[in-house]
């Protein structure tokens, strides 16, 4: 028995050399714990990441205070304004200028819509005019009879729609100059207005908290608990002052270039428009090609070269047969008896 107890003692104050080996490795692992790295080089990586990636997020926690109490503000301004319970900031002229450069903005797109709509009409009629002088000429091969008269319409027609092709281009230049000066130069202007007009609300609400603090002092003189925040409202206040006054600034000198280039491109654009209408209902392909040589616009080949023919420029009226007036003229004289 003596032997038995003897014998589990030595086993178990044997320790194999693999369970040994586990020992000491827990046991490293536990010192590197208690110093703090764990396994060797991946706490020290973790807390490098920490104190580089900190400062960041804590520049955009702070952005975001900032962003949320200066939205905050200007709902607040917001409703204050539409009740009838703030004040609001307002440039009479600059505001004028603003509401007449939109309701330009407004007139301009009804006339683009207008002209668009007439040069599809156009483009309808001279495809109309095309067809028929097309058919006019082949007519005039199988009527040898009426050869002279089917050739003299076909001409016409045919003229009529190649003065059309340029009146198209014209009016295509039309659009697109209107189209640019409407859709795209007054909208970035107004882009500035909008960014004017957050700049303005935006110092509006900052100046509203400064009045209230500072009229709250003056009930109070005594309470000094406010002094920081009263500071840092002035702060505030007279950097959104100085960003309303550069974004009016801006917005002023922009109002006033777009009013000068609006004016130089409307001039030019009209009195092309205007010239090639004239041309076009009286038939002159001369005056149309002058049109197109002025303003720098150019046609496919075979247009320019129909357009720039002479032959065909002047129409010609056909005599009327003289039965034919005979007959109209009496028929014009006839008599009705009346029926009772």
């Amino acid at each position: 028995m003596s032997d038995q107890i003897a014998h589990e003692t030595t086993m178990a104050l044997e320790v194999s050399p693999s369970q040994q080996q586990k020992s000491e490795s827990f046991s490293a692992v536990s010192l590197d714990e208690e110093q703090g790295t764990g396994i060797p080089g991946v706490k020290l990586e973790e807390t490098e990441v920490q104190e580089t990636t900190a400062p960041p997020v804590a520049q955009a926690l702070q952005r975001l205070k900032l962003a949320t109490e200066t939205r905050l503000r200007c709902t607040k301004q917001i409703l204050s304004e539409r009740f009838g319970k703030g004040t609001r900031t307002v440039d009479a002229q600059l505001d004028e200028r603003i509401a007449t450069l939109r309701e330009t903005q407004r007139k301009y797109a009804l006339i683009l819509t207008i002209v668009r709509r007439l040069s599809t009409q156009v483009r309808a009629s001279m495809e109309t005019q095309q067809t028929l002088g097309d058919m006019f000429a082949e007519y005039s091969v199988h009527t040898p009879e009426l050869l002279e008269e089917f050739k003299r319409n076909s001409d016409v027609q045919r003229q009529v729609s190649r003065n059309g092709e340029s009146l198209l281009a014209i009016m295509l230049t039309f659009e697109s100059s209107l189209d640019t000066l409407s859709c795209k130069t007054i909208e970035d202007t107004l882009l500035k207005v909008k960014e004017y007009e957050s700049a303005r609300l935006e110092y509006d609400a900052f100046r509203t908290d400064l009045e209230q603090l500072r009229a709250f002092k003056v009930q109070n003189p005594g309470n000094t608990g406010k002094a920081l925040k009263l500071e840092r409202a002035e702060a505030d206040f007279e950097i959104h002052r100085s960003r309303y006054d550069r974004m009016r600034s801006e917005l002023a000198i922009k109002l006033q270039l777009l009013d000068e280039n609006k004016t130089k491109v409307m001039q030019n654009q009209l009195v092309l428009f205007h010239n090639a209408c004239c041309a076009f209902y009286t038939s002159d392909a001369t005056a149309l090609a002058e049109c197109l040589q002025k303003f720098h616009i150019k046609l496919p080949p075979s247009d320019r070269t129909a357009a720039a023919s002479k032959d065909s420029a002047k129409f010609t009226l056909l005599p009327v047969a003289a039965e034919d007036s005979a007959k109209s003229d009496g028929s014009a004289t006839d008599k009705v008896t009346p029926r009772f």
